[in-house]
């Protein structure tokens, strides 16, 4: 029977530290694959009415300033598939319909909705869209529910 001396196993142990702490951070990399998502009315802060009419160039409706919330990681790239206000799908007059490029740096969406309403009371919106991730390239759709965005004030 072999006799193990004290250096050899603290040669051995000290081999596995290495091993053990890149293991260990591994999985918490590959699970920040969750989509990008969207907070609540706070992440639509800086919205506004525009006024539209013949003289102007944008349409009435609205530009919707989005903060999308990112997991750190991968870039995505986000699709609207539908944009509900006040109960009515508005997505054949939206613009920009796909976003690329979305990460924790680079998170914030403006989104112009042609309505042709002239609404001066409370805004829900309902937002559907497909998120991509561009490393892995899955694809997942999201929808927000209806959030309640309050009186949204006219562009300036």
């Amino acid at each position: 029977m072999s006799q193990i001396n004290r250096r050899s196993v603290v040669r051995g142990a000290a081999w596995s530290v290495p091993v053990v702490a890149a293991a260990a951070h591994a999985p918490a990399y590959a699970a920040s694959t969750d989509p990008p998502t969207i907070a609540g009315p706070s992440a639509f802060a800086g919205s506004c009415k525009q006024p539209g009419g013949p003289n102007t160039v944008n349409c009435q409706g609205y530009r919707l300033s989005i903060n999308f919330s990112v997991q750190p990681g991968d870039p995505w790239n986000i699709t609207f598939t539908d944009v509900v206000l006040n109960g009515t799908s508005y997505i054949s007059g939206t613009s920009p319909k796909t976003v690329t490029g979305l990460t924790t740096t680079s998170s914030m969406v403006t989104l112009v909705v042609c309505t042709n309403t002239n609404s001066q009371g409370p805004v829900t919106a309902a937002l559907t869209y497909t998120a991509t991730n561009t490393r892995t390239n899955v694809t997942t759709t999201v929808s927000t529910g209806t959030i309640d965005l309050g009186v949204v004030p006219p562009c300036s």
